[in-house]
C-alpha cells in the first residue's frame, strides 16, 4: 500500500504541513508513459516511505495547478520542498534517476 495522494487539495495540505520533499507526478488519461511511470514511483515510495510524499495530479482535472508549475506535457515530475520547486523533469527516466532526485532534497 503506497501513500499516494491525489489532487491539488492534497498537495496544498502537504505543502503546509510537511517538511518532507514532495514528488508531484503530473499525468493525463490515455498516456502510456504515465502508466509506465506510475509503478516506478510507487515502488520508490514503498522503498522510502519516510523520505518523501508522492502526489498524483491529473492535468485534465487540475488544470490550474499544471499551469502554476508550467507543466506542458505528461508525464512530468516536479520535486517540491514546501513551496519551492527544486526540480522539474518531463518524460520517463529510470528509477535510479528519481531516487537520486529524492536524495538531493532529503
Amino acid at each position: 500500500m503506497t501513500n499516494l495522494l491525489h489532487g491539488a487539495d492534497a498537495l496544498a495540505q502537504l505543502q503546509q504541513e510537511s517538511t518532507k520533499p514532495i514528488l508531484v507526478k503530473f499525468v493525463a488519461p490515455h498516456c502510456p508513459s504515465c502508466e509506465t511511470l506510475a509503478p516506478v514511483l510507487e515502488k520508490l515510495q514503498l522503498d522510502r516511505p519516510d523520505d518523501f510524499h508522492l502526489v498524483s495530479i491529473d492535468m485534465t482535472e487540475d488544470v490550474e495547478i499544471a499551469i502554476k508549475f508550467k507543466v506542458r506535457s505528461a508525464p512530468t515530475v516536479v520535486l517540491l520542498k514546501g513551496e519551492e520547486v527544486k526540480d522539474k523533469v518531463a518524460g520517463l527516466k529510470p528509477k535510479k534517476f528519481y531516487d537520486d532526485l529524492i536524495n538531493q532534497a532529503v
